[in-house]
């Protein structure tokens, strides 16, 4: 359920009567596009009035290229613009935006993603929290790079994001470990908090696959002392290692890894570290609107099948990201259900690229085009505009406001049930 941005931009196109888009038939130069096609166009169907025309190069070397566009020949359907870097050959696919370039377009459309919150949202159920873990994406379900999960550190070794069953054990993904000797860790540096267990006793569990016996184990480092779990069995079956240690007091780091030597493939899941009872959990890279939940229930961390879940409601949400929880909460399993902003995304991270893609499809797109093609008008009522093309865009955007109310009624997403918070 993903749309593009580049057919976000189409669709707007076509609903405010801005389409154009073919081939070219002939090679003409840097500065002229010859299309058969524009014939059958009047050479008055490019102008300069009331707003700037621009072509949009979409295959071949110039692929994205805008320029504008100062007029067209039908004689042999010449469109003429500003230069591009070389000739546009025969065959190459173009666009003429005759209202607002695809530039403007892409930026409202952007704009539209956020805006129009919460008829359209991102829908975040997530299952990978445990309260009292002191680490961050201990589950490693967050990977702004492919290279290594959120929070975490590959020192020498190869880490990779895996999402093929059954190497994973909570969630939908592990950390694949291979190559080179090494270690995967999460220190002081990474969340400053884990150098507040100092003096107190941990325990740091990880649930690992290795195909090599005493390859792979876990480690608790504290800037002075490390203390080491026993090994995998290396029999390619899932295992739970712990190890447990004191901090020093005071420590002048704190480091919790998994080892693994050059010769063993490794997945490690479900990273956790309790200790002292710990009343917040970070839940600011969920991506929840506002950082805040519709829902909190709570299971036994004993299974990751455990029902019922109950319903959580003594907590509170800190305005730096932290769920603070009430008592009786230490390692549970949280699942957590909420909203959140749309964006347009390539490989997880927010992008212009036309490739990028938004996690919602039609009929939904169409209150984001409404959006967007509201905003596109509200650029267009200037000062430097005569009244007359002033008053034409105030209809424009009255008319569009109308039909975005009628969008959001009839095709606004529901948001997950809110349930009664108490605290």
């Amino acid at each position: 359920m993903t749309t593009t941005l580049e057919n976000c931009m189409t669709e707007l196109s076509k609903q405010i009567g801005d389409y154009w888009a073919s081939t070219s038939t002939s090679s003409g130069s840097s500065t002229t596009i010859i299309d058969t096609a524009l014939i059958a166009k009047a050479n008055d169907w490019i102008s300069d009035s009331p707003q700037e025309m621009y072509d949009r190069i979409t295959s071949g070397t110039y692929d994205e290229e805008e320029r504008k566009i100062s007029s067209l020949s039908n004689t042999a359907g010449t469109l003429t613009t500003l230069a591009h870097g070389g000739t546009i050959a025969s065959g190459v696919t173009y666009e003429i935006h005759r209202m607002f370039n695809a530039s403007e377009k892409r930026r409202a459309l952007i704009y539209a993603a956020k805006h129009a919150f919460p008829y359209i949202h991102s829908q975040i159920r997530d299952d990978s929290r445990t309260a009292g873990n002191w680490l961050r994406n201990g589950d490693v379900e967050i990977w702004a790079l492919t290279t290594v999960p959120d929070n975490f550190v590959a020192d020498t070794l190869t880490c990779a994001e895996n999402t093929t069953a059954p190497y994973y054990y909570r969630g939908s993904s592990s950390a694949k470990l291979s190559g080179s000797a090494g270690s995967l860790y999460q220190s002081n540096t990474q969340v400053p908090d884990l150098m507040d267990l100092a003096g107190k006793t941990v325990t740091f569990t990880a649930k690992v696959n290795s195909n090599t016996a005493s390859d792979t184990r876990l480690s608790i480092y504290d800037g002075t002392t490390t203390t080491y779990s026993s090994y995998h069995d290396g029999d390619s079956v899932v295992e739970k290692l712990t190890v447990t240690a004191i901090i020093a007091d005071p420590p002048s780091s704190v480091k919790f890894s998994i080892h693994r030597g050059a010769s063993s493939t490794v997945y490690a899941d479900d990273f956790i570290v309790t200790g002292p009872t710990r009343d917040k959990i970070y839940i600011g890279d969920l991506g929840l609107a506002q950082n805040y939940p519709h829902e909190i229930r709570q299971s036994l961390d004993t299974s990751i099948n455990d029902e019922p879940w109950g319903i959580l409601r003594k907590y509170n949400i800190g305005s730096d990201g932290y769920l603070y929880l009430d008592g009786g909460t230490r390692k549970y399993r949280l699942r957590i259900k909420g909203i959140g902003y749309l964006d347009f995304l390539a490989s997880g991270a927010s992008s212009t690229d036309w490739a990028a893609t938004i996690a919602i499809d039609s009929p939904q797109t169409e209150i984001l085009v409404a959006e967007a093609i509201i905003y596109l008008y509200t650029q267009l009522i200037l000062p430097n505009f005569t009244p007359g093309t002033n008053d034409k865009f105030k209809d424009l955007m009255g008319y569009w406001m109308g039909e975005l109310g009628n969008r959001q009624i009839k095709f606004g997403m529901k948001a997950p049930d809110a349930t009664v918070k108490w605290s």
